[in-house]
């Protein structure tokens, strides 16, 4: 090569030494092959190259340069090289090239032709430069990037797009198969009394569960928040096979779980539809088979519940309500029911009054609650119906004292998403204040679900029962609100849930526990009322057991305006008015 520099003098050569010492120690590799030579073959490299691909010179001087690439070196790459190559001119690409002992590197290979003084081509000189980290650096983030498009990033799960994705090509090649689509039953208040970290153990747990009983007959998909879906594609897919799988996993996964040391027990609901039984296509399986999840939990069933046409009719029934419900209220439909509270006594006596709503369709004729309240709930109309109920009663209220009927509080229930609402405070402050009602004949009824969520809720009661308005706690018993929140927020009164007094004082358990509740209630200052009263034996009992006020049959059934009123008459009359009697 010192013959291709042409120097003429001691001190220009004694240069080019040292700009080849300097070539030698370089840390990258540097080759330089005659492409006037059959086959291109290498006739110098440094020590940076030896170092890179453990290859001596001699081993390699006057080869081809293909001895460094294997089975995954990218054709495509070579292309480019061979007609850069081809057109004389600079390329560069990465190449996954092989050293010596097998082991691999990602070569980012820069080549580029040198001319002599005539413009004939001489050489090819190679840079290579070691970037396997930086490559598989970035291999890993494309990965990473890949599980965040396809699965879930806490079980490992497919996520919904990539499950559809799966569920798409089963159905394309025709296998029958079946959706169950799973919920963790109040989830939510669990992961709000032991934590998020909890929470995602247990859902964790939940999913290796599954994992471990369907194998390859399953793919395992976690929807969102505490939802999964398996695509369940098992050689015999009769709808008996196909339930006794859900049943297994059901099994599974009611069996119990541990947090810090305590044992916890969940509950599920299943909700299966089939190919090609009952759609033949991916959206519509998934809708079905959740539609029957909301099922078997509103029936809270305990095991899968199979989806049916019925539940089709159920959702166009829906539908049609929740166009109705506007027109409904602008049409006066809507009228207020009453269900009188008496104090405890052998004679009860008039103590206040709960606000029921009732529809009256002019089609259908009176439509249950429980028909319309939870889709006005959904749809967000609950925030206007209930302002009609607040403005309403306590129209009706103070019209009522105003006439001379007794001054009695009047109960209004509150939705969670009507209490929610950022306007909720005004919407009752100006119902009293249009009205002329006292704050103080005014109860407000909020469910114990909503005490699990203390932040929200406590300075909202707090404002309220500033203004002398009194709250109380409906259906208590049925949720999961700690005693803690009974302590901490501004509540006056105390409802327990009818389900408590039904099978009092027949079923000793049940009255047990139903005196528990009274002495909890008590023992934090809580005026008690029991609901779901029928029988004289049930009243007794309370009244025994220090029960302030009761609800239910035993007493009154609900009453419309005409017959409340009839009612506020007759207790005039008797004097059983509480306070007055």
């Amino acid at each position: 090569m010192e013959d291709r520099l042409h120097l003429e003098d001691p001190e220009a050569f004694l240069t080019a030494s040292e700009f080849m010492k300097a070539i030698e120690r370089m840390g990258i590799g540097l080759i330089v092959t005659n492409p006037n030579l059959p086959d291109n073959p290498v006739i110098y490299v440094n020590q940076g190259f030896t170092r890179l691909t453990g290859y001596e010179a001699e081993e390699i001087l006057m080869r081809s340069c293909r001895y460094l690439q294997g089975p995954d070196t990218s054709t495509e790459a070579l292309k480019v090289v061979k007609q850069a190559q081809l057109e004389q001119r600079a390329e560069t690409v990465t190449l996954k090239n092989y050293r010596k002992d097998g082991s691999y590197f990602w070569n980012q290979l820069t080549i580029s032709p040198v001319f002599g003084e005539s413009g004939e081509l001489m050489y090819f000189i190679g840079l290579q430069f070691d970037i396997t980290q930086e490559v598989e650096e970035r291999e890993k983030s494309s990965m990473r990037i890949r599980e965040l498009a396809f699965f879930d990033p806490l079980t490992g799960l497919l996520n919904m797009s990539r499950f559809k994705l799966e569920l798409e090509r089963e159905l394309q090649e025709g296998h029958h198969c079946a959706i169950i689509r799973i919920n963790i039953d109040r989830f939510r208040y669990l992961n709000e009394s032991y934590g998020d970290k909890a929470g995602d153990r247990l859902l964790l747990e939940a999913a290796e569960r599954m994992k471990r009983l369907l194998g390859p007959d399953g793919i395992l998909c976690r929807s969102f928040a505490d939802n999964f879906i398996v695509l369940l594609k098992p050689q015999d897919c009769s709808r008996y096979n196909i339930h006794n799988q859900a049943l297994m996993l059901a099994e599974a996964l009611h069996k119990p779980y541990f947090i810090k040391k305590e044992e916890v027990r969940l509950s599920f609901s299943f909700g299966i539809s089939m190919y090609p039984e009952h759609a033949e296509e991916g959206p519509l399986l998934l809708n079905y088979a959740d539609l029957a999840l909301k099922k078997s939990k509103q029936a809270s069933v305990g095991e899968p519940y199979w989806f049916e046409y019925s539940l089709l009719d159920e959702i166009h029934k829906r539908i049609e309500i929740e166009k109705k419900l506007p027109k409904a209220l602008e049409h006066g439909e809507f009228e207020l029911y009453f269900q009188p509270k008496g104090n405890i006594s052998s004679t009860p006596s008039l103590a206040g009054l709960e606000v029921l709503l009732r529809w009256n369709d002019p089609d259908q004729g009176m439509v249950p609650p429980m028909e319309f309240i939870p889709v006005a709930e959904e749809n967000g109309f609950i925030i206007r119906l209930g302002e009609w109920v607040l403005r309403e009663s306590c129209r009706l209220a103070k019209r009522w004292q105003d006439e001379g009927y007794p001054k009695v509080t009047i109960s209004v229930n509150v939705s969670a998403v009507q209490f929610r609402h950022p306007q909720f405070i005004d919407v009752v402050e100006n119902a009293l204040r249009d009205s002329g009602l006292e704050p103080g004949y005014l109860e407000l009824e909020v469910t114990e679900t909503m005490l699990n969520d203390p932040v929200v809720i406590k300075e909202k009661l707090e404002r309220l029962r500033s203004q002398g308005i009194k709250i109380s706690i409906d259906d208590f018993g049925t949720g999961y609100s700690s005693i803690h929140y009974l302590k901490t927020l501004p509540i006056d009164i105390l409802k327990i849930d009818k389900s408590f007094v039904q099978e009092t004082p027949l079923s000793e358990q049940d009255s047990t526990l139903l005196v528990s509740i009274i002495q909890l209630g008590k023992s934090f200052g809580l005026t008690v009322l029991a609901e779901g009263v029928e029988s004289k034996s049930q009243l007794e009992f309370l009244a025994g057991s220090g029960c302030d006020l009761i609800q239910g049959y035993y007493y009154s059934r609900p009453l419309n305006r005409a017959a409340m009123e009839q009612m506020f008459k007759d207790s005039m009359n008797s004097g059983l008015i509480a306070g007055l009697s």
